[in-house]
């Protein structure tokens, strides 16, 4: 479902303001994903804690691990949350395998495992698709049931999921669809602040999704495109939202992501708004996205 093209390695970014580096001090950030290269220059100075799901006869259980990333997809996602809230803390829950894919079971205990943590926000580049012609099977049922109740937990506990929607128009993307959390699209957008509302079924916010620059395994970066390249950008207004007004609901910050993504849509070529400003208004797979 995403699609990396090389690129060169993309040059270090000049020395961030104070403010920028504040920005998301002190969120907590889960990322369900391939696991991170932590040795990545894009991603050394970032606060990373690494854990991976681990398969323990009919049950799932999330244990620390080593640093490492067996795809790239993960290093990628992590990239695009740090370089835009440098000062968040970020966990990586290393649950998709080297082919790109973990089960549903899987993708419900890492899920699980990060409602009991009490993470600020939670990035999902990742899924269950399901073509839209085809009837859901009793096991569809199942999973869907199970990862319905752990997203309403996780807003019941107040923890932010983001997820990605699906790539196509063919397919449904579970648990992005759940209106408990913030289902993403992706947009053809060059400012990397960029957000646009837009509910649908599949999504409420647009990031940017097409030829994203982010890092790759090796050291360098390439361009990626999927709507995992568009969640880690809402992923990361989110955690600059949290860090700016802790005390906002769910529902608080939902506003605020659109409200941001209203000031970014004024004029072609502004700016985005900067999230604390917008934080400040009253208030059978799963594979990668």
């Amino acid at each position: 479902m995403t699609e990396a093209s090389p690129a060169g390695p993309g040059g270090e970014e000049g020395e961030a303001s104070r403010p920028m580096e504040r920005r998301g001090a002190g969120v907590r950030v889960a990322l369900i994903d391939s696991g991170v290269d932590a040795s990545h220059p894009a991603l050394r100075a970032a606060a990373l804690r690494h854990v991976a799901l681990i398969r323990r006869g009919a049950a799932h259980e999330v244990e620390p691990c080593a640093p490492g990333d067996v795809s790239g997809h993960g290093t990628a996602c992590a990239g695009i949350v740090h370089r835009m809230a440098r000062g968040a803390e970020i966990t990586s829950v290393r649950a998709l395998g080297e082919d790109g894919r973990c089960s549903r079971d899987g993708l419900i205990a890492a899920l699980r495992f990060c409602v009991r943590e009490r993470f600020s926000v939670v990035n999902l580049s990742l899924g269950i698709d399901i073509p839209k012609g085809a009837p859901l099977r009793p096991g569809d049922h199942r999973s869907l049931v199970e990862l319905y109740e752990v997203a309403d937990a996780a807003y019941t506990a107040e923890v932010v999921l983001v997820a990605a929607g699906p790539n196509t128009a063919a397919f449904r993307t579970y648990p992005g669809r759940f209106k408990s959390l913030i289902g993403v699209g992706r947009g053809p957008f060059r400012d990397p602040e960029a957000l646009r509302s837009e509910l649908t079924l599949d999504h409420e916010i647009l990031a940017p999704g097409d030829e994203v620059l982010a890092p790759a395994l090796g050291g360098g970066e390439r361009r990626w495109t999927g709507t995992s390249f568009a969640a880690p950008h809402v992923t990361a207004h989110v955690a600059r939202i949290r860090a700016a007004r802790p005390e906002l609901s769910i529902e608080a910050v939902k506003a605020a992501l659109h409200a941001l993504a209203r000031g970014a849509g004024r004029s072609a070529g502004e700016g985005a708004m900067r999230a604390d400003e917008a934080a400040g208004e009253p208030e059978e797979r799963c594979a990668p996205a």
